[in-house]
C-alpha cells in the first residue's frame, strides 16, 4: 500500500440474512475498519489486522499459545456432564481441570467467569467466534429457551464427527494420488537433471544424426543440469504456492469458484456441501430453530452461486410455497429430496427427513468418491509411466539408430 499508516483488517461480518462473511477493509486502524463494515449492514464479530509476513501477527507472538480447541470433543463432554446432572457451571469447570492444554484451560476459566456474572452461554460463545462456530452458538441459544441443552450439544457433536467424517474419508482418498504425483515428479525431474545429461555425452560423441524429438530432451536436460539453483528455486516457488493455495482454500471452508468449475471434484464438492447443508438444517430444526431461520443459518455452507439460489428459494418459503418445491425449482432439491421433503411437509417431521436426505447424499457422495479414486488413480499412474516411458524411449532413440548404423 502507497500510505504506510493505511492498515488491512481481516474482518469477520454477519449480513442482514443470517449470513456469515469475512472481507478485507484497507483503513487506519480497526475502529474505522469496523464502522466502514457497519455502513454496508453488517454485524461484525471480530477485526483482526492482516500480516504482511508469512504468517500471521498473533502467530509469530506466540506460535504455541494458541487457543486449540476440539469443538465436537467439548460439546460431547459437555453434554454428557450435563445428563449425568451437573450445571453448566460445573461441566465447563470439570472440563477446564482436566484440560492440559494452558490457553484451553484459561479459555474455559474466562467462560465460567462470564457465566457466573450471569450470561447466557450463547452470548459468552459468541464473544470467541475463532473458537465457537456461529452454527453451535445458535444451537445452544435455542437450546436455552427449550431447555434441551445437553441433548443440542449432544445433537451438535453427532452432526460435527459425521460432516468430519466424510471430509476425513475424502482427503484421504487424495492422499495416495497426491503422492504418486510427487513421486512421479521426482523421479522425472531426476531423469531430466541426471540421468539425460549423461546419455547426452555419449549421444553426441557418436556423431550421427540425433532425432528432434531426443534432441530437445537432451536440451531441456542440459538446461536443467547447468542451472540447479534455478531448478531449487522453481520447485520450492510451485510447494509454497501450492501450500498457500490450501491454507487459502482452507480458511474460505474451500468455498472457491474454481473448484466447483472443475470437471469430476467439482461435482465431488457440491454433493459434499448439500449434505452439510441438510444435515446442519436438520439438527437447527430439531433444536428449536424455525425452518426458515435455519436454512438461512445455514447458506454459509453453500458454494456462493448457491447461496443466491437458496436466497431464492427461502423467499418463496416465506410467500407461503412449500419447502420441497421451493428448493427443486433453483436446484438444491433433487427428486428424491423433493419427495421425501413432500412427505415431511405432511407429518411434521422435517428435522428427521432432512437428516435423511443428509444421509442418502453422504451415501452417494462415498461411493462415488470411491469410483472416482478407483477410476483416477490407474489413469494416473498410467499418465505417469508415459511420461516416464517417453523419456526413456527419447534418450535410447540415438542408440537404436547408431546400432542400426554399425550393422
Amino acid at each position: 500500500m502507497s500510505d504506510p499508516h493505511i492498515l488491512e483488517f481481516d474482518i469477520v461480518a454477519k449480513a442482514q440474512a443470517g449470513f456469515m462473511r469475512t472481507l478485507r477493509i484497507a483503513a487506519a486502524d480497526a475502529e474505522l475498519a469496523t464502522r466502514l463494515a457497519e455502513q454496508d449492514g453488517l454485524r461484525v464479530l471480530s477485526c483482526k489486522q492482516r500480516s504482511t509476513g508469512f504468517f500471521p501477527a498473533s502467530r509469530r507472538k506466540s506460535t504455541f499459545n494458541q487457543v486449540r480447541l476440539d469443538v465436537a470433543l467439548f460439546a460431547h463432554e459437555l453434554g454428557s456432564l450435563l445428563e449425568a446432572g451437573l450445571g453448566i457451571i460445573e461441566g465447563i469447570e470439570t472440563l477446564a481441570e482436566k484440560e492440559r492444554s494452558s490457553e484451553t484451560s484459561r479459555l474455559l476459566e474466562r467462560l465460567v467467569q462470564s457465566l457466573k456474572e450471569g450470561r447466557n452461554f450463547s452470548s459468552v460463545m459468541s464473544d470467541r467466534p475463532d473458537v465457537f462456530p456461529q452454527l453451535l452458538i445458535a444451537t445452544i441459544a435455542a437450546s436455552e429457551q427449550t431447555g434441551d441443552m445437553a441433548d443440542a450439544l449432544r445433537r451438535y457433536s453427532i452432526n460435527f464427527e459425521t460432516l468430519r467424517g466424510i471430509r476425513s474419508k475424502a482427503v484421504g482418498a487424495a492422499v495416495y494420488p497426491m503422492m504418486l504425483l510427487a513421486v512421479g515428479f521426482v523421479v522425472v525431474l531426476f531423469l531430466l537433471g541426471v540421468v539425460v545429461p549423461k546419455f547426452s555425452t555419449l549421444i553426441e560423441s557418436s556423431r550421427g544424426e540425433i532425432p528432434f524429438a531426443s534432441l530437445i530432451l537432451i536440451q531441456i536436460g542440459k538446461t536443467i543440469n547447468l542451472h540447479p539453483q534455478a531448478m531449487a528455486a522453481i520447485v520450492i516457488a510451485l510447494v509454497l504456492t501450492l501450500i498457500l493455495g490450501i491454507r487459502r482454500a482452507s480458511r474460505a471452508h474451500w468455498n472457491l469458484p474454481i473448484l466447483e468449475r472443475l470437471p469430476l471434484i467439482g461435482t465431488l464438492i457440491r454433493m459434499f456441501r448439500h449434505a452439510q447443508f441438510y444435515r446442519t438444517s436438520g439438527m437447527l430444526i430439531e433444536g428449536g430453530i424455525s425452518a426458515v431461520r435455519a436454512f438461512e443459518m445455514c447458506g454459509e455452507l453453500l458454494s456462493p452461486p448457491d447461496q443466491q439460489k437458496l436466497l431464492s428459494a427461502v423467499a418463496s418459503i416465506r410467500e407461503g410455497c412449500a419447502i420441497g418445491p421451493a428448493l427443486q425449482r433453483v436446484g438444491l432439491a433433487d427428486p428424491v429430496g423433493l419427495r421425501m421433503l413432500t412427505v415431511a411437509q405432511r407429518t411434521g417431521q422435517l428435522a428427521e427427513i432432512l437428516a435423511r436426505i443428509a444421509t442418502f447424499q453422504e451415501n452417494s457422495l462415498s461411493r462415488a468418491i470411491e469410483v472416482a479414486t478407483r477410476l483416477f488413480e490407474p489413469v494416473l499412474m498410467l499418465f505417469i509411466g508415459l511420461v516416464i516411458g517417453a523419456i526413456v524411449v527419447l534418450m535410447y532413440l540415438p542408440i537404436f539408430d547408431l546400432a542400426s548404423s554399425l550393422q
